[in-house]
């Protein structure tokens, strides 16, 4: 019986090394997508904050003796 050594092998010997580099620069480039979106988020949550805190009335001010 050879099932024990079909068990063991860790994979298959005959795997294309052209298609596992394709897959690992598509998990690369979907993880750094992935961190993009994240950094972008807190990007726009940061601003969104900012705009909340130096909000000002939209009415013209009588600066410089203007009406």
């Amino acid at each position: 019986m050879n099932a024990r050594n079909d068990v063991k092998k860790p994979f298959d010997q005959n795997l294309d090394p052209r298609l596992v580099l394709a897959a690992v620069q598509l998990r690369f480039a979907a993880r750094v997508d992935g961190l993009v979106a994240r950094w972008l988020q807190r990007c726009a949550a940061k601003v969104e904050a900012a705009q909340h805190l130096f909000e000002t009335d939209r009415k013209p001010t009588s600066e410089f003796g203007m009406t």
